[in-house]
């Protein structure tokens, strides 16, 4: 996906923003409005990373996206909480 795609569809790659990084909130959110050097610098801010590395995340981020990206954005959610879920599984034996 192309950056000016994701500031187009921006409302829908905040919700994938969200889920992947919990520490940026909506008011940050309002506050990059799909600006790729906002988001960077907000996300390194929120997480310590150094702006190189943000930069990095952001685009991996962006690069996962297809046109569309509401479906694979579900995907991505679903896909994130089925692996935390069965992180917290514990089996016992009960008789």
């Amino acid at each position: 996906m192309r950056w000016n795609q994701v500031k187009g569809d921006w409302a829908t790659v905040q919700e994938g923003v969200k889920r992947t990084w919990g520490r940026i909130d909506e008011t940050d959110l309002k506050m990059i409005h799909g600006e790729r050097d906002l988001f960077i610098r907000v996300l390194a801010q929120r997480y310590g990373y150094a702006e190189p590395v943000a930069e990095k995340k952001v685009d991996a981020f962006i690069e996962r996206l297809q046109p569309g990206s509401k479906r694979r954005l579900s995907q991505l959610w679903f896909s994130r909480l089925l692996k935390k879920c069965l992180g917290q599984i514990h089996v016992t034996n009960r008789r």
